[in-house]
């Protein structure tokens, strides 16, 4: 095997290293700035960079199968499992589509940090999943969280990391190529090593900097030791104490492992972990993705908070937002005193981006608090989204599309709904009953599952004609809104 000087090669003992010089079948390769003579059938050449993202990736169709599954998830009131499902089966989902490519595309430029608010059963958390499926079909890499006061606490910054980066999810690569999880991003750090190493902020970065180059001495297998400082750096509990296995894999390089800080659980380091998260955006974009977007839901968890536990929280979420949105010329952040000294990336973003679920409660109820006072994530009202409840033409178009889809994928089951004129018909009388019950509090949800009944009746045989259809759905309507007695 003949090895240009210049190459990029990996060995299994020593790592990644640059060939400096070959002599027959000796080479001397640079390993992180040490010549060392070794093989050269010792040596692997590197791939310099993975496959390209694609910048948008069309939905596919719906076949029989994924439409069936579709159908079952937003029956049961669930997230279809396949993103193009999500969105061809959502009422308005061509519109989200639209807003929300125009913000992901302009996020650089003018920052992203979006907060939509709704009640329970209106729409969040299946706007947000909307959301998800555009970015990651976009090229973003996509974590997407629901707050829990116990496991996913923003009163404690490294359990929010930590979830973070376990629900780290990639987009396909042009070759059909996907990354799985943290370790699936090393991975791709190790394979494209020459090129993130001098990234800034990872280069002030300890945690990142001295970890990257210490996992880089070692194979990417599953050994346990090696497995142990990947979930360091991601956050998660490892069985030794201290930095874990990291200090422990360092010890076999020539990188101190007093150079490694210790990844601080204590509650008051808020910055430190959003800076992690600046960090693995730069990443990300040197990767060829276009950035990281975080997705939070549930984010009024912390009213039920205590005093402190909730300043601590607050704190989180404004410096969240400080680098999701274009830096404020105006003050910084509270600081904790953890006595760790890293730039002020927050007057330098966007770094990365934010999506966040709310209900909106008593925010906006005193009209003398500045909308920021109101809400930290929000810097200007082109920031809120507050869902509303769709027009009745958008809900009827979107029932005439479902019984439609449903006949072509089961013609032979479905005869009652065979013509256009019957489902037009049918589509008709469900826009009537959404229309003159507005105002009884019947969530978005419920109309969704009332639309799905007519399938799941024609299915089971229970009606012989259009009219006993129509029947069935007022019925329904009338038992959910309250119009009808116990004993009708």
């Amino acid at each position: 095997m003949i090895i240009p000087v210049g190459t990029l090669v990996e060995h299994l003992d020593f790592g990644p290293g640059e060939v400096r010089e070959v002599l027959g079948t000796n080479a001397i390769v640079n390993f992180f700035g040490e010549d060392i003579d070794c093989k050269v059938n010792e040596l692997t050449v590197k791939q310099t960079f993975s496959p390209d993202v694609p910048s948008s990736i069309e939905p596919r169709g719906k076949n029989k199968v994924a439409f069936r599954r579709g159908f079952e998830a937003i029956n049961l009131g669930v997230v279809p499992p396949d993103s193009s499902s999500l969105i061809q089966m959502s009422i308005g989902g061509d519109q989200v589509v639209s807003e929300a490519r125009a913000s992901l595309e302009n996020a650089d430029n003018f920052g992203l940090c979006k907060v939509v608010f709704g009640n329970y059963g209106t729409g969040k958390s299946h706007y947000l999943q909307l959301v998800n499926a555009i970015a990651q079909q976009s090229g973003w890499v996509v974590s997407y969280l629901e707050f829990d006061p116990k496991a996913v606490d923003p009163a404690k910054p490294h359990l929010v990391y930590r979830e973070v980066m376990a629900k780290l999810k990639f987009p396909e690569r042009e070759d059909g190529t996907v990354s799985s999880g943290f370790r699936g991003l090393i991975k791709e750090i190790r394979k494209n090593w020459q090129t993130v190493r001098d990234l800034p902020y990872l280069k002030k970065n300890p945690w990142f900097r001295y970890a990257l180059e210490t996992l880089q001495f070692y194979p990417h297998n599953d050994d346990p030791d090696y497995v142990s400082g990947c979930d360091w750096l991601a956050g998660q509990p490892v069985l030794l104490t201290g930095s874990g296995s990291i200090r422990t894999l360092a010890r076999g390089t020539n990188i101190n492992p007093r150079l490694i800080p210790n990844m601080p659980k204590v509650r008051e380091s808020g910055e430190i972990y959003v800076f992690h998260l600046a960090v693995v955006n730069e990443i990300c974009k040197a990767l060829g993705y276009k950035g990281l977007l975080i997705i939070l839901d549930e984010a009024e968890h912390v009213r039920g908070y205590s005093v402190l536990r909730k300043k601590r929280a607050h704190n989180l979420f404004d410096l969240l937002a400080r680098s999701a949105h274009l830096p404020l010329g105006e003050d910084s952040p509270v600081l904790n005193d953890h006595g760790y000294e890293f730039p002020k990336f927050w007057n330098y973003g966007p770094h990365f981006s934010l999506f966040v679920g709310l209900t909106e409660g008593n925010i906006f109820e005193d009209g003398s608090l500045s909308l920021r006072d109101a809400c930290v994530f929000l810097h200007t009202e082109e920031d809120q989204i507050t869902l509303e409840p769709p027009t009745r033409d958008k809900y009827e178009k979107w029932c005439l599309n479902l019984l439609t889809d449903f006949h072509k994928h089961y013609p032979e089951k479905t005869k009652l709904i065979s013509s256009k004129k019957a489902r037009v018909t049918i589509a008709g009388v469900l826009g009537d009953e959404f229309e003159m019950n507005r105002d009884n509090d019947m969530v978005i949800r419920i109309w969704v599952k009332l639309a799905c009944l007519v399938p799941s009746v024609v299915l089971a045989c229970e009606a012989e004609s259009v009219d006993d259809i129509i029947s069935i759905i007022q019925k329904a309507v009338r038992e959910l809104s309250g119009g009808s007695l116990p004993w009708e």
